[in-house]
């Protein structure tokens, strides 16, 4: 038996999470599963290195994405 067997080391996913909370708090499961996914949309733009502003400048540097050398 390997530790992937384990159900605890599986993490849900956002359907299942989504549904879960839905039932938990009585509401519609569409409208939660399309707020899960907007919400999810909003992380993965704001965490992408992509979306800085000063990302594509020729010194930007990713470990300090806020310090601008030159301009």
């Amino acid at each position: 038996m390997s530790m992937e067997d384990f159900p605890w080391n599986k993490e849900p996913d956002q359907s299942t999470l989504a549904k879960e909370y839905a039932e938990c708090h009585n509401l519609d499961l569409a409208e939660t599963e399309k707020k899960f996914e907007e919400a999810h949309q909003k992380i993965r733009y704001e965490t992408d290195i992509r979306s800085h502003p000063h990302y594509g400048l020729t010194d930007f540097d990713s470990e300090q994405p806020d310090i601008v050398l030159s301009e």
